[in-house]
């Protein structure tokens, strides 16, 4: 082969493929991937919502309460310990320990308690504006477990200024205090056996859009 015909050949060959130019590539991106669907909603993460919640039990009164940060703060309604002696805790691993309220709201029936505990497994505040009517949320149903159920808001009502969300069944004593959540496991808002009980027939939550203000202390 002569010197000409050599280099005709080399130039004949492909170039390898540069990984830099591949890597802004969709092919990549398994079809299942958030990054294809990123409004899929993935209710495998509703497994993580269970142990962030507790039990709150203050003298005689029980309901629900979950972790909102990783120092030990809980939230549950003010209806719950406004005035107790004691309040005692019981998370889902089974844990007792002491609370002690932080800061009340009766008009909002908010409550934030401190146990002095670390809690590494916490829920997270959702959006107060994605929040819509015909939209599936997630509740408690039997008070007697921790299974989250669907269900769908059905209003978003006003009650003394408080933003509320409902849904088209009640809300178990035993369940008032703990959280409405998103697909995503994202708290939307927080279930209170006091608001809205003129209407039976619904259950009612105080949105996020209020609980995002009263745990920063707003």
């Amino acid at each position: 082969m002569t010197l000409k015909d050599h280099l005709r050949s080399l130039s004949d060959k492909q170039p390898p493929d540069d990984p830099k130019k591949g890597s802004d590539s969709t092919a990549a991106i398994p079809s299942d991937s958030p990054v294809d669907s990123p409004g899929k909603q993935n209710p495998t993460s509703l497994k993580g919502v269970p142990p962030c919640m507790v039990t709150v039990a203050a003298d005689g009164k029980t309901g629900k309460g979950f972790m909102v940060d990783g120092e030990g703060k809980i939230a549950t309604n003010c209806q719950l310990v406004n005035a107790a002696n004691k309040i005692k805790i019981t998370t889902h691993a089974g844990d007792i320990f002491l609370g002690k309220v932080i800061r009340l709201d009766e008009t909002r029936d908010l409550a934030l308690i401190q146990i002095p505990a670390k809690t590494p497994a916490y829920l997270t505040l959702g959006d107060p504006n994605s929040i819509d009517v015909g939209e599936n949320i997630y509740t408690l149903g039997n008070p007697s477990s921790v299974d989250l159920t669907e269900t769908v808001i059905s209003a978003l009502r006003g009650s003394g200024g408080t933003v509320l969300i409902q849904i088209d069944r009640p809300i178990d004593p035993a369940n008032s205090g703990s959280p409405f959540v998103t697909a995503q496991g994202a708290v939307v808002g927080i279930a209170s056996y006091k608001m809205g009980q003129e209407d039976d027939s619904a259950g009612f939550a105080v949105s996020v859009k209020e609980l995002k203000p009263f745990i920063s202390g707003q």
